[in-house]
């Protein structure tokens, strides 16, 4: 009888033993993990910032081509605010504007002709009996938005209810405040200063005043939410309007100036911050140029803060513009001083 070789009871093999992580291996590898968190959050962080500002970039660079779309179809820029006189049949009026401002000009060339077919410039901005004006106002535009800004779509403005903001505002003067004269007058050249300002600055201007250079010279700024103590600014996209019957005030709901540095808010003290440029990108903000481009400017530029003190002196000429800071000469439509390279 043939007896295998292989027969008989099986050898019991032994298996391999599992064995688990320690709690020390374990408390390491979420360790590393968490450095590795730590160490790519900022680059995403970075990365999203990144495109948020290519987006504000974007939304400047879409806005200064409308603005030359109108120069080149009535050879001047829009008004900046319009203020007073007009509407009410008295064109010399110290009241009476609509309190429109410069962005409704631009309507009919950022693909929105139906809203500006909408409202009648001959009423206010804050009328709801008559026109759609009020409803106008009141609709938000993803353009005149920076992803970067935490500004609400809309907020009260003054007679405005839901207001639509912006976090975009014309350049006004190198200097606070802006003319109060009356119609038909002619305030100082020299301290409303920038491509716009109020109905009674006694000019709109067009390329042909901009004698510093179109590439020296701001148009539009980047403004940001969170500016005062009650975290909010002004910034509006269609008007500043404080009375439905007529436009009296708010002009800084569309216009800022450059007297102050950008992003100085009232709790550094600041009285105006409603005036101020500002960003929520690191260290600077946006702004579009008098000849097309965009740029991001640095908050550290020169910037004097100078306040208008003597007409006969406007830009501190005899000091080679010294005590009028580089900034500020950015916001002048033509003080003659030299703008070095930002």
């Amino acid at each position: 009888m043939y007896v295998s070789p292989h027969s008989g009871p099986c050898p019991t093999s032994k298996l391999p033993s599992r064995r688990g992580f320690t709690l020390v291996e374990l408390l390491v590898v979420i360790a590393i993990i968490g450095v590795l968190i730590a160490l790519l959050l900022p680059a995403v962080q970075q990365a999203r910032e990144a495109a948020r500002r290519m987006s504000c970039t974007n939304n400047l660079k879409n806005i200064g081509l409308a603005l030359h779309t109108y120069h080149d179809t009535f050879d001047s820029f829009p008004i900046g605010h319009h203020y007073q006189g007009h509407w009410d049949g008295d064109p010399l009026s110290n009241e009476g504007g609509t309190g429109f401002g410069w962005a409704t000009g631009l309507l009919a060339f950022i693909e929105q002709g139906n809203q500006f077919d909408r409202f009648d410039p001959r009423y206010p901005a804050a009328e709801n009996a008559i026109t759609g004006n009020r409803k106008v106002c009141q609709t938000p535009l993803e353009i005149f938005s920076c992803p970067s800004d935490t500004k609400p779509d809309q907020y009260k403005e003054g007679a405005i209810p839901k207001a639509a903001t912006s976090s975009y505002q014309g350049a006004g003067s190198a200097y606070d405040s802006y003319p109060n004269n009356k119609v038909g007058s002619t305030p100082n050249r020299d301290r409303f200063n920038g491509v716009f300002d109020r109905t009674n600055r006694g000019f709109i201007a067009g390329l042909k005043h901009i004698q510093d250079g179109t590439s020296n010279t701001i148009i539009v700024a980047e403004t940001k939410w969170e500016m005062d103590k009650n975290r909010r600014n002004r910034s509006r996209i269609y008007a500043g309007n404080d009375i439905v019957a007529y436009a009296k005030g708010a002009t800084n709901a569309v216009l800022i100036n450059g007297q102050w540095a950008m992003n100085w808010t009232q709790k550094q003290g600041n009285p105006q911050p409603h005036r101020t440029a500002g960003s929520f990108h690191p260290g600077g903000a946006t702004f579009a140029f008098c000849d097309g481009s965009v740029h991001f400017v640095s908050e550290t530029i020169d910037h004097t803060a100078t306040a208008w003190t003597n007409a006969n002196n406007a830009y501190d000429g005899p000091n080679g513009g010294a005590g009028y800071g580089v900034y500020q000469r950015l916001f002048s439509i033509s003080d003659g001083l030299v703008v070095p390279e930002i």
